[in-house]
C-alpha cells in the first residue's frame, strides 16, 4: 500500500475530490466524528462528511486556512466553497476540525461546523 497522507492532506482531498479513503485510512479502530450542529457522536467510518457534499454541491474546494499540531492531535481550520447545484448559489462555509490521535490513528473528530452551512443548501434560502 502506498504511504498514508498526512490528515491535512487527506481532509483537503476529500472535500475536494469526494474520495473519503485517504483520510478514513487514517482512522483507528472505533473513531469517533462529533459535530456541534447535532451534537452527536456517531461512528466516523458510517459518516459520509465532505464526500457526501459532492453530490449537493458542485466545483467543491477547500481552502485551508490554519492548521496546527499538538501532541495529541490537530486543528485544521478551512473554508468550503463550491456551487450548490439546486440554487446556483455560491457556498462559502467556514469549518474548523479537531482531531484527536493515538498511536493506532485519529481516534475523535469534533468538527465545527459554519451555522449557516445547512442554511446555504436549501434550496428556499437567499
Amino acid at each position: 500500500m502506498d504511504e498514508k497522507m498526512s490528515a491535512v492532506a487527506a481532509l483537503k482531498h476529500m472535500f475536494d475530490t469526494g474520495d473519503r479513503e485517504p483520510f478514513a485510512a487514517l482512522f483507528a479502530p472505533g473513531c469517533v466524528n462529533w459535530h456541534n450542529s447535532d451534537k452527536l457522536e456517531v461512528p466516523a467510518e458510517d459518516f459520509g462528511g465532505g464526500s457526501a457534499l459532492q453530490r449537493l454541491v458542485e466545483n467543491v474546494n477547500a481552502e485551508i486556512i490554519q492548521h496546527e499540531t499538538f501532541e495529541a492531535g490537530e486543528m485544521i481550520r478551512l473554508v468550503i466553497r463550491g456551487t450548490v447545484r439546486s440554487t446556483g448559489r455560491p457556498l462559502e462555509a467556514h469549518n474548523c476540525i479537531v482531531l484527536t490521535t493515538s498511536e493506532r490513528g485519529i481516534v475523535r473528530i469534533d468538527d465545527y461546523v459554519d451555522p449557516t452551512f445547512g442554511d446555504q443548501l436549501r434550496p428556499d434560502a437567499g
